[in-house]
């Protein structure tokens, strides 16, 4: 997947909470407080999902190459991509993590 459909879904997705937000404004004329979990997820999502893709891209030997028609993967995964690695982990667990601590501001907001 190219790097530029990673940043363009978490885009879609900012806009799309936006739109949500302002919606339940406009219906009851209250901002909905705590929300800082649900809006940092995607883009704790997008950073993991790009490094998942910077990963493959060094495992399969196609750095410095855009689809090129005659270039033939390697048959063996390429070494490195570690740190590419330990970094998607970790920016996936944020990502977990903040969506579970927005689920729980907002149900602590809705109850409330």
């Amino acid at each position: 997947m190219h790097a530029r459909r990673i940043w363009a879904m978490m885009g879609v997705v900012y806009m799309l909470l936006v739109v949500l937000l302002m919606l339940y404004w406009m219906a009851t004329m209250t901002l909905i407080q705590g929300v800082t979990g649900i809006m940092v997820f995607p883009a704790f999502g997008a950073l993991s999902a790009q490094f998942f893709n910077r990963r493959w891209i060094i495992r399969h030997g196609r750095q410095g190459h855009v689809e090129d028609p005659d270039f033939q993967e390697p048959p063996f995964p390429q070494p490195g991509g570690r740190t590419e690695l330990i970094s998607a982990l970790v920016f996936a667990a944020l990502s977990v993590g903040s969506l579970i601590w927005g689920i729980g501001q907002l149900m602590s907001f809705l109850k409330g």
